[in-house]
């Protein structure tokens, strides 16, 4: 009877600490947002318009998975917007030159690249804040983009290139498709490599990774590095959707990605979180966003909303691990 008692109590302890996670508030926040969404509009159930919407925001959630490792290393780049636009108008400007737009593409991830290195570099070897060094390069990056466009666009792109968003199979749209590619593929690095557990042993205590033998250096170049990668492909991407390039796209983009990141339970601390949980905040962001500008919401509104669920999220997430501890 007592082994009996003991499993019982022990089983639900166990089931207490599942639901502890802060996957599940994002789940929950999830079907809030659903069922808010319907109550809006009667047009936002239509399964067909919701996956057409994803792709207006899918370059974002594609960004937010690689910030959620850089996240969890206990760092932060508030440059991802950024770097987004600048690679998407130095892609447009060198297609405009001339370039094979084949090669423009892969100067454009080259140029993300080395952005992300810049970023990396200072930040690792000059042992500078990342907080405060991709302020600056957010302002950088997008001045450099307005002074090689200014206020003209570009278009005009191949047509295999432009309409992203237009491109399905099996019905369902190519952007969506990538994001969960990728998201299977970050899953996978995070928790089934060597080199996600040094990212978690890195913000968990850096300096205790460092005496374990983790090349913490050569760990951060490399997020770094990749962050300038996938906010290029982002910019990009965001570039074939909308058919243009100019300085001013993905203003503001910053601020939801790292709301998709830390909504999704990433502890902005460091040391915790998962890109489950940050695949499942796209669609909480993207379902909410969705909902009010088909109920003809103001953007300044949204932008409240976004900025309640930015510090709703910090706040949540810090409860549930405090209560984990």
């Amino acid at each position: 009877m007592l082994n009996k008692f003991k499993m019982k109590n022990k089983e639900k302890i166990d089931l207490r600490k599942m639901f502890m996670q802060p996957e599940y508030g994002t789940v929950l926040m999830l079907i809030f947002s659903v069922v808010l969404g319907s109550l809006l509009s009667p047009y936002f159930l239509d399964f067909g318009f919701l996956l057409d919407s994803s792709s207006m925001y899918v370059e974002y959630g594609i960004v937010a998975l690689c910030l959620t490792f850089i996240i969890i290393s206990g760092q932060i780049d508030l440059s991802v917007a950024s770097m987004m636009t600048l690679s998407a108008c130095t892609t447009a400007l060198l297609f405009e030159i001339g370039v094979p737009f084949g090669f423009c593409l892969i100067l454009g991830l080259i140029l993300g690249m080395l952005l992300g290195f810049f970023n990396g570099f200072v930040i690792t070897y000059f042992k500078l804040p990342p907080l405060i060094v991709t302020i600056g390069t957010l302002s950088l990056y997008r001045g450099i983009a307005q002074i090689i466009l200014g206020d003209r666009s570009i278009g005009h792109f191949p047509s295999w290139f432009s309409g992203i968003d237009f491109r399905y199979v099996l019905g369902i749209p190519v952007p969506l498709l990538i994001l969960t590619g990728l998201f299977i593929i970050a899953a996978l690095i995070l928790n089934k490599t060597i080199f996600g557990r040094q990212v978690y042993a890195i913000g968990t205590n850096e300096k205790a990774a460092i005496y374990s033998g983790i090349n913490v250096k050569k760990i951060k170049m490399i997020l770094f590095v990749f962050s300038g990668i996938i906010s290029a492909f982002g910019g990009i991407m965001m570039m074939s959707r909308l058919g243009i390039a100019r300085y001013n796209l993905s203003t503001g983009g910053e601020l939801e990605v790292v709301t998709i990141a830390l909504l999704g339970g990433t502890d902005i601390n460091g040391g915790r979180g998962n890109v489950v949980g940050t695949f499942i905040a796209f669609f909480v962001l993207f379902s909410l966003k969705v909902g009010l500008s088909v109920a003809n919401i103001k953007i300044e509104s949204q932008l409240t909303i976004i900025g309640f669920l930015l510090i709703f999220s910090i706040v949540f997430s810090n409860f549930i691990y405090s209560k984990q501890k």
